[in-house]
């Protein structure tokens, strides 16, 4: 990849309670011939800007939506969207002028309606997760029980009774690879349950291929998945990795179903800056 499509492209660091995202305007991202291959490189942490995706933000040309989103995993591969990184798709958005602070996002998994206040950035989903309890997948050593959930992407919700406090990364790889999940495999997430409203969790993200800070997805996945195993009730804190709280709101259904599925915690802007020559020429 030459310095030519990368020089002095303008992008904002964002954090979405500790996912942190590179954010790039669509009207910029233009001259980029392979966005997969730019978050290849400057998602890098220790030899680039370095962060768990790249996110792209422009108008959207379909009626009832206002701006288009797409994201890239720092492996490269384009996914079809991210709760923490949709919040902080919307913060950037209207920071750009782009988007009022009430808004509706689109992306590859269905329409987003947001509200943004400052810092503080609320996401209602139109998609409605579903839940399978107790599933049973290959773990490192043994079979390992957890609550399959799919929110536009894939989780494995692993109760546990106290938080490992160190790395996750042995108990969660072989999780996420289990041919019980399928091809693409599914984040992990541990869970432990304070009481009825609030909830600590860790999370092994697929793609970034490691424990990230927040995962907002997985954050939403452990909620309804806790819900419909009968051990909370909406709304949901969750405490993530970074120490932020993100909260889960959403409706249970007489069928058991869950709809109104709300995400809401901080989007903070970290820097703004200009990518240069990747080969750091």
């Amino acid at each position: 990849m030459s310095d030519a499509p990368t020089a002095r492209l303008s992008f904002c660091k964002l954090s979405g309670a500790g996912n942190d995202f590179i954010v790039i305007n669509a009207n910029n991202a233009a001259r980029v011939p392979d966005l997969g291959q730019l978050a290849l490189q400057v998602c890098r942490r220790g030899t680039s800007v370095g962060a768990d995706g790249l996110i792209v933000v422009g108008p959207s040309e379909r009626e009832g939506t206002d701006v288009r989103v797409r994201f890239w995993n720092p492996d490269g591969s384009e996914f079809g969207t991210c709760g923490n990184g949709s919040r902080c798709a919307a913060r950037f958005a209207v920071l750009e002028g782009l988007a009022p602070e009430e808004l509706v996002l689109e992306t590859d998994d269905g329409d987003i309606e947001v509200r943004v206040s400052g810092a503080n950035v609320a996401l209602r989903f139109r998609i409605r997760p579903t839940v399978e309890l107790d599933r049973l997948v290959t773990g490192a050593v043994a079979e390992q029980r957890g609550h399959f959930v799919l929110v536009g992407i894939p989780h494995l919700v692993v109760p546990v009774d106290e938080m490992p406090e160190g790395p996750i990364e042995a108990t969660c790889r072989p999780l996420r690879h289990a041919p019980e999940l399928g091809p693409t495999g599914a984040n992990v997430n541990l869970v432990e349950v304070a009481d009825e409203h609030r909830i600590r969790i860790r999370t092994y993200e697929r793609g970034i291929e490691a424990e990230t800070l927040a995962c907002g997805s997985g954050s939403m996945s452990c909620a309804v998945a806790l819900c419909a195993a009968g051990r909370v009730s909406s709304p949901v804190e969750v405490t993530t990795r970074s120490g932020d709280v993100l909260t889960i709101r959403f409706q249970r259904r007489p069928d058991g179903s869950f709809s109104d599925l709300e995400l809401e915690g901080p989007a903070r802007v970290v820097y703004r800056g200009e990518l240069g020559d990747p080969a750091g020429n």
